[in-house]
């Protein structure tokens, strides 16, 4: 399959994302919890994008982790370079659980974070974030934490998730023009 453009201004999801947890995984000091909170969030996109895809037929997949959900969404197409941060972000998680490390290192945030922009390039350290409710922050990629980044990219990562329905489906209406456009009857979808 050609690469699929991720053109993510004009897609909007049905999926709500629970803010709070992500706010509190943002001004948290505590790395384990953070992680855990971004992870249960791109979980729950994925989820979102399976009950969509499916109609719920994936249940009957026995799907009991986040590996397990991302490699049925690769199995019906949902584009490599948005898959893979979720793939290092539930290594990361299960480094955290299984290993004993109980920090975010600054290695574990640019991995993650070097992998979000492969899908999303307007992502920069310059972008501005406004992050508002019982604590506020305003300021830019660069003035955050790596803490504060790695849960950025969990939110960029989950919206980008939950928005794979929509991604595909524009893609194969492209896919279909373009077949009608060559007049070629095989390759109508």
């Amino acid at each position: 399959m050609e690469d699929i453009s991720l053109d993510l201004g004009e897609v909007i999801s049905e999926h709500e994302p629970d803010t709070k947890r992500l706010a509190a995984a943002f001004f948290s000091d505590d790395d384990i919890g953070a992680l855990i909170r971004c992870h249960f969030e791109v979980e729950r996109a994925a989820i979102h994008a399976l009950e969509i895809m499916t109609q719920g037929r994936w249940k009957t997949a026995n799907c009991r982790y986040l590996n397990d959900k991302l490699n049925i969404l690769e199995v019906i197409g949902a584009p490599p370079a948005l898959l893979a941060p979720a793939r290092i972000l539930n290594k990361h998680r299960n480094s955290l659980a299984h290993s004993g490390i109980d920090i975010i290192t600054r290695e574990q945030e640019h991995e993650f974070t070097a992998s979000v922009r492969r899908f999303f390039p307007q992502y920069t350290l310059d972008s501005k974030i406004d992050f508002r409710g019982t604590q506020t922050f305003n300021g830019t990629i660069n003035d955050c934490s790596h803490r504060q980044r790695y849960v950025i990219s969990a939110s960029f990562l989950t919206m980008a998730m939950s928005s794979i329905p929509k991604i595909l489906a524009k893609y194969f209406e492209r896919i279909n023009n373009e077949s009608q456009l060559k007049g070629d009857k095989n390759c109508e979808i």
